[in-house]
């Protein structure tokens, strides 16, 4: 099960959820609006599937 990092629209609270499906909704821990946004971090290349030493540019 993936950990998403989220952030909600109406409250502006970033937090993580484990989930079962990546596009499950989950509510807001502190107003629990269901008004939620994945949080991407970091910098991503190419198409997302690494095969060395991703942290580097």
């Amino acid at each position: 099960m993936p950990l998403i990092d989220y952030k909600c629209n109406k409250c502006g609270k970033e937090f993580f959820e484990i989930v079962k499906n990546a596009d499950e909704k989950v509510k807001c821990p502190v107003c629990g609006s269901e008004d939620t946004d994945r949080v991407y971090k970091g910098k991503f290349y190419g198409n997302g599937n690494c095969s060395g030493n991703c942290s580097s540019g």
